[in-house]
């Protein structure tokens, strides 16, 4: 027999015994259909109208005696926010960036390290060409108009662009290196995520779960196997990405079934289909679980459900592979995540969420098992957290009454 043929055979040999020594759940990601070939995308940053931001929920570190509630100082034209817990950034109309709350290794972005709290918005100086902000803990993102990415914050890995370079954070903005033509984010954790103009993803960071795919290293790699994607995002272990025909592909760690295949466990870092998503608009991730939005307004989660992650109706920690409806809301126009909870803003304006108590406050009674309705002066047009922006002057029709009136019982 030639060499060749030779090689052949004991190549085919090596992926059979390979298959073999393989668990069940190993051999269901491996078998997975592939991220199919679509139409071509041509992602643009979200159009954005300006309103004021407000705080339904106290931010991490507030100190005692702070308004739980209301709206946020000088906030009144803002376009995009970025909700890190105890540290909020946001975007104006103008393009300048502001940040109150907790400093957490320099996440107000303002030049001190020290840990303080700021109770009013300042300026992040550099910056007067920011299109949208993002942000994961402490550490934030601004896309800017030229479709680079400014950061800084507690990560300074993550804001070196995945470059291992000391370990305090960056107290003030600074160019990602090798980031361009980028209309939007979907940072974790421990690595982050990139949407470029032409519909692919960069990303860089930690790779344990294979989430920068099959490469070594932490630094910015494009992500084969995936392209014409027009949103992503970070949902712990795995990573969810919207393609332009409304289908939805994962790569990660399937642990908790974000890869949409059973039985749950494995993972790869080349993108799978998640089945039984169809006329998908928009993708959110939390902590391990994943939410997809329709184009009919109806929203569906899959991955870990514990808290009421899953708007299921079960608190208890427990996961899912098939993305299933979040029951209980009415049509939804946009949808977030921030850790185990989820949030949605409505047709006409109102506030919802669903899951842990950490994310939703009072309004939980400690875990929020289906969708509760929060409670708004005005109709929200985006959200981030317990931050929302506020329509300035929605139309009279926007929930059947004059003005927005708020049904929440």
């Amino acid at each position: 027999m030639a060499l060749r043929s030779w090689l052949r055979v004991l190549v085919a040999g090596a992926a059979v015994l390979g298959l073999a020594s393989c668990s069940e759940a190993d051999r269901a990601v491996l078998g997975a259909p592939g991220c199919p070939d679509g139409q071509a995308a041509d992602p643009a940053p979200r159009k954005a109208r300006a309103g004021a931001v407000w705080a339904w929920s106290p931010m991490n570190g507030a100190p005692a005696g702070s308004p739980a509630e209301g709206p946020v100082p000088g906030w009144t034209d803002v376009v995009s926010v970025a909700d890190g817990r105890w540290t909020t950034v946001a975007v104006r109309a103008d393009g300048t960036v502001w940040s109150y709350g907790t400093n957490i290794g320099g996440s107000l972005g303002q030049g001190s390290y020290e840990r303080h709290y700021q109770a009013e918005p300042r300026r992040v100086p550099g910056i007067d060409d920011a299109r949208t902000v993002h942000g994961s803990g402490p550490t934030f993102y601004v896309v800017r108009r030229d479709g680079t990415v400014t950061a800084w914050g507690d990560d300074r890995f993550l804001v070196n662009g995945g470059k291992r370079e000391g370990h305090t954070g960056v107290t003030t903005p600074q160019q990602v290196p090798g980031l361009k033509d980028v209309v939007s984010m979907g940072p974790g954790s421990l690595n982050a995520f990139a949407l470029r103009s032409d519909g692919r993803v960069r990303g860089w960071g930690i790779n344990l779960t294979d989430v920068l795919g099959d490469v070594d290293g932490t630094r910015l790699t494009t992500i084969d196997g995936v392209d014409g994607v027009v949103d992503v995002a970070s949902a712990g272990g795995a990573v969810v990405a919207l393609k332009a025909d409304g289908r939805v592909c994962a790569w990660g760690n399937n642990s908790h079934g974000l890869l949409g295949t059973e039985p749950r466990g494995g993972q790869t870092g080349s993108p799978v289909l998640v089945p039984g998503l169809t006329d998908v608009v928009q993708v959110a991730g939390g902590e391990d679980v994943a939410y997809a939005l329709d184009r009919d307004g109806v929203v569906r989660a899959w991955g870990r459900g514990v808290g009421g992650a899953l708007g299921d109706g079960d608190v208890q920690d427990h996961s899912s592979a098939g993305p299933a409806r979040v029951e209980g809301l009415p049509e939804i126009r946009r949808i977030a995540a921030s850790g185990l909870t989820g949030l949605a803003i409505d047709s006409k304006g109102g506030l919802w969420g669903w899951g842990s108590g950490l994310g939703l406050g009072k309004r939980a009674g400690g875990n929020a098992a289906r969708p509760v309705r929060i409670p708004l002066p005005g109709p929200a047009l985006d959200l981030s957290g317990a931050h929302v922006i506020l329509d300035p002057a929605p139309p009279g029709d926007t929930t059947g009454g004059e003005p927005f009136q708020d049904t929440t019982p």
